[in-house]
Formats: structure tokens, sequence, C-alpha cells
């Protein structure tokens, strides 16, 4: 009985860890959202830092120093803890980037950076994960343990402002760009509408804008729709699905097969919507801040390959991979075999980065797989010289977009639960359902799905078209369409915003 009792420890201590840190993700998620974008908080503050900086633009120093202290103050709504870490970090990875730039050990300076970068990350993000993982092979190992677990809740957006770090250090190491002053690599790091979330910005693109004297010269109709298009995205379709994917995903046992492939389905739109709405909002503030947009969705879900698929969403982490880890590891220049030993390796990286769990290692390494098979089916046809003619190009087409989008929403499945063991029970249930009453069948259900798709086919003309109409020089009539559009968002969402998807990471 005593070694039953022992056995038992591990398990019941790593319980308790989950369900601590579950408690305590959300409390901070209760008080995040008071300062998420599309709320009247978020509004009062930022017309209060719009009015700052909208006049002192030209006057470069004193504009660096509000931006910077704006974003500080933003990050410290959160927590005070999480602001001092965020400081202390960029204080330290900036002695260690002026190393890198001017000092006689160039390398070593470098490789201790990454090193502290990726421990920091590990520490604030993965810890738990090890931990709970360590019990659990000791359980299975039949070896008793019961030590103290620490409860670390990871600071909002630390992956994120972690990749800037690391990306800007070696981009100093290797001449890329000069070293800046510390002013200016603070405003870069803590940059407040992508801290949390990205777009990830180059820090090359972004000095020569914090620098220059001059406005970015936004269209006032780009920075509408841009605002309008998140605000849809975020406040009603993303609020919308979010009621439809989280107990689906969490006890998918109580759904029938039908129930289970549309909250797939709903997830894959909802953390589109939910992403990118977050990247548009960014993006026109940006605009308003004198920040030039930086593309990070292009209507993903039209791809028709894994490839374009990658190359249209999350446009700005891909890149950072592509650059940072996948070019480093030899990309395809050392033969093919190693060209997808290095995609594999890449994509699982990024899937482990996205969250402390298999079921993150798995969802990268599946997307690796994927591409790998993408690039056998086309470096094989070009080895043998073998080209193929389709007798019917517009089914071909419809084929290939059905695979990448299934593809891409079974991958969700393992994104979106909570561990490895019920993104398996997902899919049996899907094979194998417990429950045989539709729950579902809801015609706002299909029409938010229907619009979600409509913006992946036709959301670049959509906006352009809405530009155009708000360009034309009827001001009353602007300041209606816009307030009706406004009104719109606001009436069809929620009265309490759920939080970004990416918080999370």
């Amino acid at each position: 009985m005593r070694s039953d009792s022992l056995r038992a420890i591990p398990f019941k201590i790593a319980s308790l860890a989950r369900t601590y840190k579950n408690i305590a993700r959300n409390k901070i998620f209760y008080l995040l959202k008071f300062m998420l974008f599309p709320t009247y908080q978020f509004l009062v503050f930022f017309l209060i830092i719009f009015s700052a900086i909208l006049s002192i633009k030209p006057q470069v120093d004193l504009y660096k120093i509000v931006l910077l202290v704006s974003s500080l103050l933003f990050y410290s709504f959160w927590s005070f803890d999480f602001l001092l870490l965020l400081v202390l970090g960029t204080a330290y990875n900036y002695i260690i980037l002026r190393a890198a730039c001017n000092g006689k050990y160039k390398k070593l300076a470098l490789i201790s950076g990454i090193i502290f970068n990726i421990a920091n990350l590990g520490i604030f993000k993965y810890c738990n994960f090890f931990v709970t993982s360590l019990f659990e092979v000791l359980n299975q190992l039949q070896i008793p343990a019961s030590f103290q677990v620490l409860q670390i809740i990871a600071p909002v957006g630390v992956s994120f402002y972690t990749f800037r770090m690391i990306s800007h250090l070696i981009d100093c190491y290797q001449q890329k760009i000069p070293c800046p002053k510390f002013v200016d690599y603070a405003a870069y790091i803590t940059y407040f509408p992508q801290i949390a979330s990205g777009p990830i910005s180059r820090p090359r693109e972004f000095y020569s804008q914090l620098n220059s004297p001059k406005k970015y010269d936004y269209q006032i109709e780009e920075v509408i729709v841009l605002i309008l298009s998140g605000l849809f995205k975020k406040y009603t379709l993303s609020s919308f699905l979010f009621n439809f994917t989280q107990l689906p995903f969490k006890v998918p046992q109580q759904y029938s097969s039908i129930d289970l492939i549309l909250a797939a389905i709903s997830y894959s739109c909802l953390i589109y919507v939910d992403f990118s709405g977050y990247s548009d909002l960014a993006n026109g503030i940006s605009c308003l801040l004198g920040f030039k947009p930086i593309a990070n969705f292009n209507m993903p879900y039209r791809s028709l390959s894994l490839q374009e698929f990658w190359k249209r969403w999350h446009i700005s982490l891909s890149e950072w991979l592509r650059d940072y880890v996948y070019f480093p590891l030899g990309g395809n220049k050392y033969g093919k075999l190693r060209k997808y030993v290095n995609l594999l390796m890449t994509m699982a990286i990024g899937g482990f980065w996205h969250g402390a769990g298999l079921n993150f290692i798995f969802w990268g390494a599946i997307h690796g797989l994927g591409l790998i098979v993408n690039h056998l089916c086309k470096d094989i046809p070009q080895a043998i010289h073998f080209k193929l003619d389709c007798a019917f190009p517009r089914f071909a087409k419809f084929c290939s977009w059905l695979l990448t989008f299934s593809f891409v929403t079974g991958s969700w499945v393992f994104f979106g639960t909570p561990n490895w063991e019920t993104a398996v029970s997902f899919f049996e249930g899907i094979v194998h359902p417990a429950v045989a009453t539709f729950q579902f069948n809801f015609w706002q259900l299909y029409l938010v799905i229907a619009v979600i798709g409509a913006i992946n086919l036709w959301g670049d003309r959509i906006a352009q078209l809405l530009q155009t109409v708000l360009s034309l020089k009827n001001i009353f009539f602007r300041v209606v369409l816009v307030s009706l559009l406004v009104y719109t968002i606001l009436m069809l969402g929620p009265s309490t915003v759920p939080p970004f998807i990416y918080f999370n990471f």
C-alpha cells in the first residue's frame, strides 16, 4: 500500500502543478482583458499616447523616449514583475550586444548571449513541462519521487521579444547592422504594438523609421481599413468562434463526429481571425505611430500547397525561422537529404517555440514532414525530367487546396488541445464517436465560416474596395460609413472579449 502511494506521488504533484499553473494563468488573463487592443481601456491609453507622439515626431530624441516610456507603461499594466524581467533582460542583452559589435571576444559574446536568451526562455516557458515530464518518467520506472514544484508563469510576449533579442544579436555580430544606442534598442525590444504577439519586425527597418523626423506617409484610408479589419476579425468573428472550440478541444468524448469536424474547422478559422486580427490592429496602430505595416498574413487558407501556406501564414515568424534556424543549419546547400532534415528540424523547433508540450512538438514535426513531401513532389519529377500535364487543371487545384486545408486543419487539433492524450481522443471521437447527437447545427456558425472563407479568397479585393470608398471626398459620407461599420462590429461582438490566442505563446 505504501509503495502504491509513493508511485502515485509524481502524478498527483504533476496534476497539482498543471492546476495551479492554470489558475495563475487565468488570473493573468483576467487582468489582461483590460488592456487588450479591442477594449475601451486601450482606446483611452492609445489616444493619450498618440496625442503626445503626434506633435513630437520631428524631435527624434524626445519621440524615442516617449515611445519607450509608453511601451514600458503598456507592459506594466500586465505585471510589474514581468516588466522588471523585461527591463533586466533588455539591459543585459544590450551589454552583450556591445561586446558582440566592438569587443575582442565577439564570438564568445554571441554564444553567451544566445545561451542566456534560450535559457531564459527555457526557465520561464518550459520548466513546468520538463518537471512534469520527469515525474511521469520516474513513475513509469516505478521510482518514487517527491520534491517541490516551482510554479513559473511565462511573461506575456516572452517568446516574441526573445526572438527579437536573438536575431538582433546575430545581425550585429554579422555586421549587418551597426550597434544602436541603448534608447533605440530598448524601444525596438519593448515596442508595445508588437511585444505580445508580433509581428516580429527587423531592426534595420525599425531603426530607419524610428530615427526619421518624418512620419510614415500613410493613407488614412489604409489605417481605417486595418483597424476595422482587426476589430471585425477579433471582436466579432473570433469571439463568436471561441464558444464553439473550447469544450470540444477539452472533452471531445462529449461530442459527435460531425461536431468534432466542425469544431476543428472552427478552430482553424478562429486562430486565423484571432491572430491576423491582432496583426491588423498592431499594423494600424504602428502606422499612426510612424511605422510601416508588416505583412504577417496573406489569405493563407487559399494556399494550394503547404509550402505556399507557410509563405502566407505568420510571415514574420516563417521568415525568422528561415533566416535564423533553417539557413544556419545549412538550408539546401548540402544536398536534398540534408535539406529535408533541416526542414524537419526547423519546423519541430518552431512547434516547440509555440508551447511546452509533446503536442506542439508533434504539430511542428508533422508540418516539417508535410513540407518534405511537398518538396519531394517537386524534386522527384525534376530529377527524372517528368512533367505532368493535368487534363482538368481547375479540379487539380481544388484537390490541392482541399488536401492542404485538411492537413492544416487536422494539425491544428494538436495545437489547440491541452495535451497529447486529448488530441488523440479528438481524432478517435471523429472515427468512433461516443455521442451521436449533433449539437453544432447553427446557421450562424455556417455563416461565420463562410465569411472567413470569403476573406481568404477575396480579402485583398474587399480591402481595396473599402479603401477606394473611404477615399471619396465627401467627408460626411466617410464619417457616416465608418461610424456604421464600427457600430455594427460592436453590436455583433460580445460583452467580454476573450484573450488573444497567441498571448499563450
